[in-house]
């Protein structure tokens, strides 16, 4: 009878081990929905650069799925919490919530959420090559010296192209007084091909868009009808210099130089179990330290920049709080349209 007590004993501390050690996604299918539709934008490349890796680490079948923000948003809602549908996307994850385009019921808290997997330092604006001006203070320099002059800024509501003029049109306020700030005017736009088009066909002054995605118009040999020049980086981008910076023409962000990247996190369906999230941790620590991935990043000219999901947590409620500061100062679009 001992024995066989012992026997018992024995097989339920190896079953108690074997389940502690058991992984959540060994073998699995995974599904990763990214706000963006685009499967040549940064949400897509960020988020496929990682899963490349992190499917190995994580031993998962991982297929990103670029659904939009919407379908994305209500995966969440509706997914199981058992860590198999994930949503990777940017800023605009609580931009959208603080600019009104969705309630509440789709802020942060309604989310678990993960590690940080990377950062796009690219986003900037351009105007046409031959535009009477250049950089972001020379804009406002020349609405100030032709007040019959507007500038047409073709944005995305509750996106980061709107948090990045949200602060621009701030500090031109602060700078150069009302009356030139509201030489400035908004065109509402989704996707980068759009404004580019608009921008060609005169419809616009000014657009939003990814530094990798549009250098192209800037280079030697680009019709000229064409051609575009950077007007205002939003950070620096690790080994690229002799860019327009927003911060070199004196433009804060909640009082200090101005300085915005992309930051993409992992995000999960309320109640997802911690063991989850601290497995996605441990393999996006594996993923951040691999060389191959390093370089991969640095081509795309994205930061490898993981942050645990505790450090996640804390970092972008903090950059949510800052936005809404700039945010609250800048009009509704719908006086600026």
């Amino acid at each position: 009878m001992k024995k066989l007590v012992s026997l018992l004993l024995v097989v339920v501390m190896v079953l108690g081990l074997a389940s502690a050690s058991a992984s959540v996604y060994e073998g699995q299918r995974v599904r990763v929905v990214i706000g963006s539709t685009s499967t040549s934008g940064d949400t897509y490349m960020c988020t496929e650069t990682v899963c490349r890796y992190l499917s190995k680490y994580l031993g998962a079948d991982i297929k990103v799925d670029a659904v939009g923000a919407a379908e994305a948003f209500n995966t969440m809602k509706t997914a199981k919490n058992d860590g198999l549908t994930i949503m990777s996307f940017h800023d605009m994850t609580y931009l959208s919530v603080l600019f009104g385009s969705y309630d509440e019921s789709y802020s942060l808290d309604h989310y678990v959420i993960g590690p940080r997997i990377g950062q796009n330092p690219g986003s900037c604006f351009y105007v046409r090559a031959d535009a009477p001006y250049a950089t972001m203070k020379e804009i406002a320099e020349y609405l100030k010296a032709n007040p019959e002059e507007t500038c047409v800024v073709a944005i995305e509501h509750g996106s980061v192209s709107h948090v990045g003029f949200a602060a621009y049109y701030v500090w031109v306020k602060e700078t150069y007084g009302e009356d030139v700030a509201g030489q400035f005017r908004v065109a509402l736009s989704g996707s980068t091909s759009t404004k580019l088009q608009m921008l060609w066909d005169g419809n616009i002054d000014l657009l939003f868009a990814d530094y990798s995605g549009q250098k192209q118009y800037t280079e030697e040999g680009v019709e000229a009808d064409l051609k575009l020049k950077f007007s205002g980086m939003m950070d620096d981008i690790p080994g690229v210099e002799g860019l327009p910076m927003m911060y070199e023409d004196g433009i804060t962000l909640a009082g200090e130089p101005f300085h915005f990247s992309k930051d993409f996190l992992f995000y999960l369906p309320e109640g997802t179990p911690a063991e989850v999230v601290a497995e996605l941790d441990a393999a996006m620590e594996k993923v951040a330290a691999d060389p191959e991935f390093q370089a991969a990043m640095d081509a795309l000219t994205y930061k490898n920049a993981f942050l645990p999901s505790a450090e996640a947590k804390t970092y972008i409620y903090e950059k949510s709080d800052t936005m809404k500061e700039i945010i609250d100062a800048m009009p509704s679009v719908d006086d600026m349209m």
